[in-house]
C-alpha cells in the first residue's frame, strides 16, 4: 500500500487580493458579463488535471457509480431551417475518457474514431469532487467572494465542459446561479441576453415572474429566421486559456464556435438556503453569512444564525434526531468551503503507526462540534464522523483537532498518549484515535510529515 505524502504539500491556490474583490463586489456584481484575462500567474487548472478528474470519473462509472452528474452529447443531424446543429444525450461506457488514452487529446482522437467525426461535448458537475488540486483550487478562489459577499449558503459548483461542440448543447438558458467561467484550453466566444430579452418568448412568457431571474430557465430556437433574430439582440465575450468571465444569474447564454477542442470549468453559486435542507421542516435561514462565521481553529461554535433555525424546530426525539443530523450537514457544508461536493478522498494509504509523525492544515481546521444527546461530530474537508465519547473524552477529542489544526507536526504516538493518559477505560475506545487519524488522512485533512533531512 502506499504511504501518505511525506510532507505537506505546496498546494495550488487561486485566492485574489482582497482589492480586487472588493473593487468587482463594486463594480461587477450582479451587473453584467464581464470578462478577467489572465489574473493567475500559476496554478490555473490545466487540461491535465482536467483529464486525470476524466479518467476518475469514467473508472467510478465503469465499476457501477452509475449515478454520476456526468452528460455525454453527441451531433446529429439538422435540418436547413432548423437551429445550427442538434445534440443528443447517449449511454456513458463507452464514451467516457480511458487511462488509456494519455491525455485529452488522446481521448479526442479516440471520440473522432468512435463518432465518425461528429461534434461532442461532455458536461461533468461537481468536479471539484475528482480531483484533489481543483478542488483547491476552486476553494481558494471562491474564499475571495466569501470575503467580499458572505459565504452563499446555497452552495458553489464547479462544472467541466470539453469537447468540439459549435454550441452549448442545451442551447440558450439562464441558470439559477452566478457563475465564474474559467478557460482551460482553447478559446470559448460567448453570448449574452439580459433577462428581460427573453421574457415575450411563447416558452419563457408563462414564467416571466419577478422570481425567474434566480431559476434556471431554457429558450428553443424554432427555426433559421428565429436564430437570426435572437442573435442580432445578443452582445458577446471571448476569452482565451488563463482567462476569467462573469455573469449574473439572470443573464441568457450560449457558448458559439471556436476552433477545435475547448475545456472550461464554471463555478456557479447562489443565496439560496443549503442543498441539505430540502428535506428538512420550513424554517427562516438566512441567505449568505459573513466570511468569519466559517470554521476556525480552536472555533467550534455554530453560528447564531444557525442555532436560532434549528432551535426553531421544537422538543423531541424525533426532532433532535433531524437537528442532529442537519447539524451534521451544515458542519460538512461549512468545512467543505461552502462547495457541493468534497474532495476525492486518497486511497491507497498505508495505515498509520505509533512511528509516524501527522500535520494537519491550519487553513482548514477539523472540527469537532457537539450533538444533542451526547454525541460529537468531528468533520473535515466536507467529510464528517459522529462519535459518542464520555465528556471528558469529548475534551480530549477537542485538543486533539486543535493540536492537528495548528499546523505543527506532532507523532502519532503522542497523540494517542496525551489522549489516553489517565482515561477511564470504557470513557473512548483504544483503537478510536488511530481509526480517526486514518480517517482524517483519507479526508486529506492530516499528511504523514518526515523533517527535511540535513545534507
Amino acid at each position: 500500500m502506499a504511504r501518505a505524502s511525506t510532507a505537506l504539500p505546496v498546494e495550488p491556490s487561486l485566492a485574489l487580493p482582497k482589492a480586487f474583490w472588493r473593487r468587482f463586489a463594486r463594480e461587477h456584481w450582479d451587473v453584467g458579463p464581464t470578462l478577467f484575462p489572465s489574473l493567475f500567474p500559476r496554478h490555473f487548472p490545466s487540461p491535465a488535471e482536467i483529464f486525470e478528474a476524466l479518467v476518475d470519473v469514467g473508472t467510478r462509472y465503469r465499476q457501477g457509480e452509475v449515478m454520476l452528474p456526468v452528460r455525454f452529447y453527441v451531433e446529429h443531424e439538422a435540418t436547413a431551417e432548423g437551429p445550427p446543429e442538434v445534440f443528443a444525450a447517449v449511454a456513458l461506457s463507452r464514451y467516457l475518457p480511458l487511462a488509456e488514452d494519455g491525455d485529452v487529446d488522446g481521448y479526442a482522437r479516440r471520440m473522432e474514431h468512435l463518432l465518425h467525426g461528429r461534434r461532442f461535448g461532455l458536461v461533468l458537475s461537481n468536479t471539484q469532487s475528482h480531483h484533489w488540486s481543483h478542488w483547491l483550487q476552486m476553494r481558494t478562489f471562491l474564499s475571495g467572494v466569501h470575503g467580499a459577499l458572505g459565504v452563499p449558503l446555497g452552495g458553489a459548483d464547479s462544472a467541466l465542459f470539453l469537447g468540439n461542440y459549435r454550441h452549448t448543447p442545451f442551447g440558450i438558458h439562464k441558470d439559477d446561479l452566478h457563475v465564474f467561467y474559467f478557460v482551460i484550453r482553447g478559446r470559448r466566444r460567448m453570448s449574452f441576453w439580459p433577462l428581460e430579452a427573453m421574457v415575450s418568448r411563447p416558452e419563457v412568457a408563462p414564467h416571466a415572474d419577478p422570481g425567474l431571474k434566480d431559476r434556471p430557465h431554457g429558450v428553443v430556437l424554432r427555426d433559421a429566421e428565429d436564430t437570426r433574430q435572437v442573435m442580432a439582440q445578443a452582445s458577446f465575450l471571448e476569452a482565451g486559456a488563463g482567462d476569467i468571465m462573469y455573469w449574473p444569474s439572470s443573464y441568457w447564454h450560449r457558448s458559439e464556435p471556436s476552433e477545435g477542442l475547448t475545456i472550461a470549468a464554471s463555478l456557479g453559486f447562489n443565496f439560496r438556503a443549503p442543498m441539505f435542507l430540502d428535506r428538512a421542516p420550513e424554517q427562516p435561514w438566512p441567505e449568505r453569512l459573513p466570511h468569519g462565521e466559517l470554521p476556525q481553529v480552536g472555533d467550534r461554535a455554530l453560528p447564531k444564525s444557525v442555532r436560532d433555525a434549528l432551535g426553531k424546530q421544537g422538543r423531541g426525539q424525533g426532532l433532535r434526531a433531524t437537528r442532529n443530523t442537519l447539524t451534521e450537514g451544515w458542519v460538512r457544508f461549512l468545512t467543505n468551503g461552502a462547495l457541493d461536493g468534497p474532495p476525492p478522498e486518497a486511497r491507497g494509504l498505508a495505515p498509520l503507526t505509533p512511528e509516524d509523525t501527522v500535520v494537519g492544515s491550519s487553513s482548514r481546521p477539523i472540527v469537532t462540534v457537539p450533538l444533542e444527546g451526547g454525541q460529537v461530530v468531528v468533520a473535515a474537508n466536507g467529510f464528517s464522523r459522529t462519535l459518542r465519547p464520555s465528556p471528558v473524552a469529548r475534551r480530549r477529542l477537542e485538543a486533539l483537532t486543535e493540536t492537528l489544526s495548528s499546523g505543527r507536526p506532532v507523532s502519532v504516538g503522542t497523540l494517542e498518549e496525551d489522549f489516553f493518559r489517565r482515561l477511564p477505560p470504557r470513557a473512548f475506545p483504544r483503537a478510536g484515535v488511530r481509526s480517526l487519524l486514518d480517517e482524517l488522512a483519507r479526508w486529506r485533512a492530516v499528511w504523514r510529515h518526515e523533517p527535511a533531512r540535513r545534507r
